[in-house]
This record gives structure tokens, C-alpha cells and sequence, in this order.
């Protein structure tokens, strides 16, 4: 979605069909927990880390899209994964668009991001001090999912 617009509920007693209305906006993730492993130090030119993401089983909706954000306490020089990814100082983020997205009790997501700081010590060395992802929610309109959307 290219932007947030408020939607707008009429009511006719003469319909018997309804629809569920959510924002397709980005949140703070109360579906998914996140946890970076490093998975090897050094490949030749970057430092691995497997992202290992779970779905909370109290929640079910369709998920378009997930962002995870990295903190690493080393300046990222380059960053790649699968997934739409960008770093910026001691920042990396992938954006990861998902399909047939109806993700129920504990569903998992995995992946890999290759980081490579100023040499290949510091490269080594890196540590991820943060993660966090959110997630992009989207209008289920079979009106099936356990919190509504």
C-alpha cells in the first residue's frame, strides 16, 4: 500500500454480507519475535547471520510483508540477503514481501543476511545488539482470522 486511508463504514440492514476493515500500515510486532544468530564469521568478504523469526500462536491474519530491523555495534559497509535489503551505519534493513500469507499458531520464517564492516578483523568481530521486525497486515476479507483481520 502506498499510503494509510481511512476507511469508511456504512450501514445497510438490508445486506447480510460484511467485510472486515484493517489499515495495511506497518506495526510493532505483536505476531512475530525475531532472534539473529551469527552463523559464520567470515565467508571471504562478509559475516553470516541466519534471522530466525516465529509467529505467535495467539495471533492469526494475513501478513503482506515483514521488516526486520538489525543493529550491529560495528558501521556496516555492505549488506545482502534474498530479500530487499539496505544498511546504513550500524543499521541493516530487510524487507521481506511474503506470499500466500495466512500464518497461524507458530509459523516460522528463516534467513540469511551477509554483513561486511570496514575490514575483514572487524567484519569477524561484528555483533548484532538489536532486532527488531514489524509487520504489514492486510485486510482479510473471508473475515477469518482470530484477531479480525
Amino acid at each position: 500500500m502506498k499510503g494509510y486511508e481511512k476507511p469508511i463504514v456504512m450501514v445497510n440492514d438490508g445486506l447480510s454480507e460484511g467485510v472486515y476493515a484493517a489499515s495495511g500500515a506497518a506495526e510493532a510486532a505483536d505476531c512475530w519475535t525475531v532472534n539473529p544468530v551469527s552463523v559464520q564469521d567470515w565467508n571471504g568478504s562478509h559475516h553470516v547471520f541466519e534471522i530466525r523469526c516465529v509467529h505467535s500462536t495467539a495471533v492469526e491474519h494475513i501478513s503482506s510483508a515483514s521488516t526486520v530491523t538489525l543493529t550491529f555495534d560495528q558501521p556496516v559497509t555492505d549488506a545482502y540477503s534474498e530479500f530487499s535489503c539496505t544498511a546504513s551505519g550500524n543499521t541493516v534493513t530487510v524487507i521481506r514481501e511474503l506470499h500466500a500469507n495466512a500464518y497461524k499458531s507458530g509459523d516460522t520464517m528463516t534467513y540469511k543476511v551477509w554483513v561486511k564492516a570496514a575490514d575483514e578483523a572487524t567484519t569477524k568481530a561484528i555483533a548484532c545488539t538489536g532486532a527488531t521486525i514489524s509487520c504489514t497486515k492486510t485486510v482479510n476479507v473471508q473475515g477469518n482470522g482470530g484477531d479480525g483481520n
